[in-house]
């Protein structure tokens, strides 16, 4: 299997409390698993927030109600942005009803269970991904381009539901382009899709049915998936495919041993 493109993105951004003279820095890891997207794609990341300044940072607890209120894309230096009015109006909804946490200075927080998928309007364009902290506030990463692309081949495989709805229904399909092969999920009968993960270039495909509860497996040759429709992820699966989760455990478990430290070495001052 080919080595997937990855970007990873870093920024330090820094603003000052006005009642306590307080640094508020992060660093943003902006985590996208492909550098281009066929039309009608979504893109999708993960990220990892580390505060570097001060002040604690309040992000939502839920990665729900985080990636409704909290993250989206944006154009950089463009004021106006499309999707600010929407994610302040997201984050006043949300807040009442999910809890916050404060994320301590010197500590890292990897959200878990949720891709965040973004809007694709500014494909071919720069954008920044960005954080919401209420009160007009943005942390940005550094800007990115992804480009649209047109795929070589598509391979219909499977018509999916959640086996309750029988009437909504997706498609997975398998899209290859240039010296990669990726699984889709998308509308029945073409329309807005997104990448689930890696493929082989020459294996064959099967889906079947796992539990009728919108969970399938998948066979990638002799390599099977699981895959929820819900959530849009693998729950099992070997890591060439399952990249979103190999990634997400392994900056998760990174982030535990440098936040043990962290707090660590703050126990060892206070003393």
């Amino acid at each position: 299997m080919k080595k997937t493109h990855s970007l990873t993105v870093l920024l330090s951004y820094s603003l000052m409390s006005f009642f306590a003279h307080a640094e508020t820095n992060a660093l943003i890891e902006v985590k996208l698993f492909k550098d281009w997207i066929i039309e009608g794609e979504r893109i999708f990341c993960n990220v990892a927030i580390k505060n570097t300044g001060t002040s604690p940072i309040r992000l939502f607890e839920d990665a729900v109600a985080f990636h409704a209120g909290q993250i989206a894309i944006r154009v950089p230096n463009k004021s106006n942005n499309a999707m600010e009015p929407g994610v302040n109006w997201l984050y006043d909804s949300y807040a009442p009803e999910y809890p916050f946490f404060k994320l301590l200075s010197g500590e890292t927080h990897v959200y878990e269970g949720r891709r965040f998928s973004l809007s694709n309007s500014f494909s071919g364009e720069k954008f920044v991904v960005s954080v919401y902290l209420n009160n007009g506030f943005w942390l940005d990463s550094e800007p990115m381009t992804i480009n649209r692309a047109i795929s070589d081949s598509e391979e219909f495989l499977a018509t999916i539901n959640d086996g309750r709805n029988l009437q909504n229904n997706w498609e997975l399909v398998a899209i290859t382009y240039k010296n990669e092969r990726w699984l889709y999920k998308r509308l029945h009968q073409g329309g807005l899709g997104a990448a689930v993960c890696p493929l082989s270039l020459s294996n064959k495909i099967r889906v079947e049915p796992h539990d009728g509860k919108g969970r399938y497996k998948i066979w990638d040759g002799d390599k099977s998936m699981i895959y929820e429709i819900g959530s849009g992820l693998l729950l099992e699966g070997p890591d060439e495919n399952n990249v979103f989760g190999k990634w997400t455990r392994e900056r998760k478990q990174k982030a535990e041993a440098d936040n043990a430290e962290v707090r660590r070495r703050k126990a060892e001052e206070r003393r």
